[in-house]
């Protein structure tokens, strides 16, 4: 780029001071003339209506203007030439620090920010996702635990209640005629949970496809090492206390069942149904009792479980705590991979935008097709056209 502008030299500023005026009125006459003649003309068409006389004139005056123009530029251009090259320094040296313009330096240093921009959002989604990925997959190993735990609760409280019942019919299965035999095995009846209970307890928990096989076994072996003693402890008490009632019972039961024998048949059949309310009443007491404890520990373990949910909050909060991330626009931009998608690109946009548009709009928008389209209908030797209800081909006749 030049470092001084021709127009500020002292030869062209009088150029320009003492031939401009002088141009600009000689055209500024001949433009005068030039549409006078011509007005004259129309004046005589909308009078008298053309002839071949009249087109004649007409031609010739066509003809005049088409030099008068020529004359005109000729005379104007060294002037009009300056003001542009004065145009093109100013806008030159403005595109060259606009960014936004191809090639300069701001726009090079704007092309290295995009760049760095680009990687570091990449970065910071990469990281996004694996922070989210690795909270997802903590929150499917916590889930995870919980659901067995729980599941293993209610198929060991199931196991109870079967073994609750199994004392149950033991105890109202005694007549004085199977009573040693009954209450041996009432007696005898085990308190200790079965060393291998686990292996008997079927789970139902579905294992997340986030976690692995081997991730899922060492979390059930995990709860049940967390479980053994607990269940431990709990079988041999319910059970034991259970058991316990009904041995503390057995004299007493002993001496109610000789009392029946003695009985008529109508007293028999009252004092048995009493025997049974009684029964049953006191193991509905117990059933109860042992539910409770088992509710006060579900609500417990609630509580605990919204508290690690609150927890999980606050993590997933921290996943989107970005690092230093320049400020960026980021925009969809389509990119065509081949010709079929110009061909989408448009339908979507005529879908969108284009059908409701006016054909004049239209006819402006796609002058560039609509010219290449007309083109192939003027070929002298093969010319083609559109057949369509929506088109029509029509004559421009010009005069030459």
């Amino acid at each position: 780029m030049s470092t001084e502008l021709s127009i500020v030299r002292p030869e062209n500023v009088q150029m320009i001071a003492q031939n401009a005026p002088k141009i600009y009125n000689e055209n500024q006459q001949r433009s005068v003339r030039c549409t006078n003649a011509g007005a004259q003309l129309l004046s005589e068409i909308k009078e008298k209506g053309m002839s071949d006389e009249l087109d004649q004139r007409c031609a010739a005056y066509i003809e005049k203007s088409r030099k008068t123009v020529k004359l005109m530029n000729e005379k104007r251009s060294p002037i009009t030439k300056m003001f542009d090259q004065i145009r093109t320094e100013f806008t030159g040296m403005e595109n060259s620090i606009d960014p936004t313009k191809a090639g300069n330096v701001p726009n090079q240093v704007q092309s290295f920010r995009n760049q760095f921009a680009a990687k570091k959002r990449e970065e910071e989604e990469k990281r996004r996702r694996e922070e989210a990925m690795k909270l997802q997959k903590q929150q499917a190993l916590t889930k995870y635990e919980t659901d067995v735990e729980d599941d293993f609760r209610q198929l060991f409280s199931r196991y109870v209640t079967q073994r609750i019942n199994e004392l149950t019919t033991l105890n109202t299965s005694l007549t004085l005629e199977n009573f040693d035999t009954q209450s041996v095995k009432i007696v005898d009846y085990p308190t200790a949970m079965p060393a291998d209970l686990f292996n008997h307890l079927t789970l139902s928990v579905i294992i997340p496809q986030i976690l692995s096989t081997d991730e899922a076994a060492k979390i059930r072996a995990s709860v049940q090492s967390h479980l053994l003693a607990q269940f431990n402890e709990q079988y041999t008490t319910e059970i034991g206390d259970y058991k316990d009632t009904i041995v503390d019972a057995l004299n007493s039961k002993h001496a109610e069942l000789e009392r029946m024998a003695k009985a008529n048949a109508e007293e028999q059949e009252r004092m048995k149904q009493e025997l049974a309310a009684k029964e049953a009443a006191e193991a509905a007491r117990l059933e109860a009792e042992r539910k409770r404890k088992e509710e006060e520990a579900k609500a417990a373990k609630e509580i605990q479980s919204q508290a690690q949910e609150v927890g999980n909050l606050f993590d997933s909060a921290s996943v989107s705590t970005p690092a230093y991330t320049p400020k960026t626009s980021v925009k969809k931009k389509i990119v065509a991979l081949d010709a079929e998608g110009i061909i989408n690109i448009v339908s979507f946009w005529w879908s969108k935008d284009g059908m409701y548009m006016s054909v004049e709009d239209l006819t402006k928008m796609f002058k560039k097709q609509i010219t290449a389209v007309e083109k192939y209908a003027n070929d002298k030797v093969n010319a083609e056209f559109i057949n369509s209800p929506h088109v029509r081909y029509e004559d421009e006749v010009k005069a030459k």
